[in-house]
């Protein structure tokens, strides 16, 4: 017999996954942060770390977050990133791996969200769509921002 066996312990392990997703990129993304050189790149990604602190924050609040399995694949995102700040050396190169590395946990985020944003609509939850839609829509500003920067650092790398 499966654990999950209903749209409502989907939506909690979803919540779950999510909130120690977000927890961990709260806790490394700083420390990765640090190699960068762009200084927009480090004003985003500091933004990003204070914005997966508040989205844990919320998810806690739901009562519906705590617990939960270790998020594998936001763990796989950042061992990677930090392979990169020590294999890579600082400047445009680098700060193009972290971008592209920021944007991919950015992704697997978005798809948890809109996971659970189904659920919470099919489980009529409209409190809870609400805010995981907002959530997710911070998600998707700051990829939008990341992939903005993106093209100045690839430029700065092409001429390296």
């Amino acid at each position: 017999m499966a654990d999950t066996e209903t749209a409502a312990a989907l939506l909690t392990l979803c919540l779950q996954d999510l909130r120690a997703g977000e927890e961990m990129l709260a806790v490394r993304l700083p420390g990765i942060a640090a190699a960068a050189s762009a200084p927009a790149l480090l004003a985003q990604l500091a933004e990003e770390a204070g914005d997966a602190a508040a989205h844990v924050r919320e998810l806690e609040a739901t009562g519906r977050a705590a617990g939960g399995p270790d998020n594998i694949w936001m763990k796989g995102i950042l061992d990677d990133a930090e392979r990169d700040t020590r294999s890579i050396a600082k400047g445009a190169l680098l700060d193009t791996a972290m971008i592209g590395a920021v944007r991919k946990a950015k992704a697997a985020k978005l798809v948890s969200y809109e996971t659970a944003i189904a659920l919470a609509g099919q489980l009529d939850e409209p409190e809870l769509r609400r805010l995981v839609e907002r959530l997710r829509n911070v998600e998707r500003s700051g990829d939008a921002w990341l992939a903005e920067l993106l093209g100045p650092s690839v430029e700065r790398t092409s001429r390296i």
